[in-house]
């Protein structure tokens, strides 16, 4: 009786399919669907606002600039002061950049949004990797993380043929609030995951 209590409190310790798990991946899916969609979609745009063809490379680059400089800072922030706050600040950031979008008039509005948002991004991917290690248990680790990435894929099949649909059949405000609808679904979604908790200590 005592083994066979022992290998159902084993086996529940180690479920992978729990509510936190299925929140956290479906966070991602939403944050990836909704920047996926812009990934072909924004190179049209700065030749909309009458940018060159280096302009196109200087907008797409800025982001993944901003995003790693914020990467370290999410990780760092996750680790002391929660993973929760880094998660939210990112989505919200995310929101602000993504509406902000149908405001650019020129390539250098563009730009700063687009460094505004690759911070958003940074934080937000950053922390959300950290939440899905902390619901995942340890001898099902590579399991759990490969299902969790699968968002990425099926985010990447989905999205970017919707994107063009937007911009050929609806218009770029259609595109960017659908985007941003996107993350803020992520943001009411992340805000029922039970957060492990973290030590706050002096950085």
């Amino acid at each position: 009786m005592e083994n066979s209590q022992a290998a159902a409190v084993d086996k529940l310790s180690n479920a992978l399919w729990t509510r936190d798990f299925f929140l956290i991946c479906f966070v991602n899916f939403s944050m990836f669907l909704g920047l996926q969609l812009l990934l072909p979609t924004i190179p049209v745009f700065v030749v909309h606002l009458g940018g060159l063809e280096t302009d196109v490379g200087i907008v797409m680059a800025i982001f993944t600039v901003s995003a790693m400089l914020a990467r370290p800072l999410a990780g760092l922030l996750s680790d002391t002061r929660g993973r929760q706050g880094v998660l939210i600040v990112g989505l919200v950031i995310f929101i602000i950049a993504v509406a902000g979008y149908n405001w650019s008039t020129g390539i250098a509005a563009l730009l700063a949004i687009r460094f505004l948002h690759g911070l958003g991004w940074g934080l937000c991917t950053t922390a959300s990797g950290t939440i899905a290690a902390d619901t995942i248990p340890l001898p099902r680790m590579g399991e759990g993380m490969g299902y969790f990435s699968l968002a990425t894929a099926f985010s990447m099949a989905i999205a970017p043929a919707a994107g063009i649909y937007f911009i050929t059949n609806l218009s770029f405000t259609h595109l960017f609030f659908t985007s941003a609808a996107l993350a803020i679904a992520a943001l009411i979604l992340s805000l029922t995951i039970s957060y492990r908790k973290v030590e706050h200590t002096t950085v």
